[in-house]
């Protein structure tokens, strides 16, 4: 990234267990790469897409039948879409390693701990590698003691915060600061706090966002 010319403050509003956000993560990445006269930086905000999951968490399959019905040419295109943009914004996508959706809150704490350090991309990128590439629930703490021990936090410390409450407040203020806001669903990207693209984009429409808000 450039270290000089104009500042983009990118807001990235995403769920970790969401498709659509590990899709738009990395070709929000993949932009800031491909525009190096923007200086890029990047703010993760928590959002929960499932607020009131219960602690154990929900069947994927079962999930996904619910919400996109029997229907299998509906199924299917929306798979194939998923597909496509994951290829396209360089996503390591697994649509069938995960067998459960999680609470994803502990999760967000994790970021949140991890940005107080300067580590948070790296564990974004861990969490959702986690998830969509090994199939790993991320709700359980060694899982989340790992990631952050591979990203050089202190293991110990993150396990003992997990075990408390410290910081699900703050998770869930964000949350319900952006649903005040007007936002419902997840990713959604605001640059310079003037554009805002929602759902998942390429790599060049997150490009042309990032130089249009420059010039505004």
């Amino acid at each position: 990234m450039s270290l000089e010319g104009p500042r983009a403050f990118i807001e990235f509003f995403a769920d970790l267990t969401c498709p659509w956000c590990y899709i738009g993560w990395e070709a929000l990445k993949r932009a800031a790469v491909a525009t190096p006269e923007v200086r890029c930086s990047v703010a993760w905000r928590s959002f929960l897409l499932h607020p009131d999951m219960p602690p154990e968490g929900f069947d994927r399959r079962a999930y996904l039948t619910e919400r996109f019905g029997r229907d299998p040419h509906r199924s299917a295109a929306v798979l194939a879409a998923l597909a496509e943009a994951a290829a396209e914004a360089g996503a390591a996508l697994d649509l069938d390693a995960p067998d459960r959706v999680p609470p994803t809150i502990d999760a967000h704490r994790l970021i949140h701990w991890a940005a107080g350090q300067g580590k948070a991309e790296p564990c974004i990128d861990a969490l959702f590698e986690a998830y969509w590439t090994n199939g790993l629930d991320i709700s359980r703490s060694e899982v989340l003691q790992a990631v952050a021990e591979a990203i050089g936090m202190d293991g110990a410390l993150v396990a003992d915060l997990l075990a408390g409450e410290a910081d699900k407040d703050a998770v869930r203020q964000v949350h319900a600061a952006a649903a005040r806001g007007g936002i419902q669903g997840a990713p959604v990207v605001i640059v310079n706090r003037t554009a805002v693209l929602f759902g998942a984009e390429s790599p060049e429409a997150y490009q042309r966002a990032l130089r249009t808000a420059v010039r505004s």
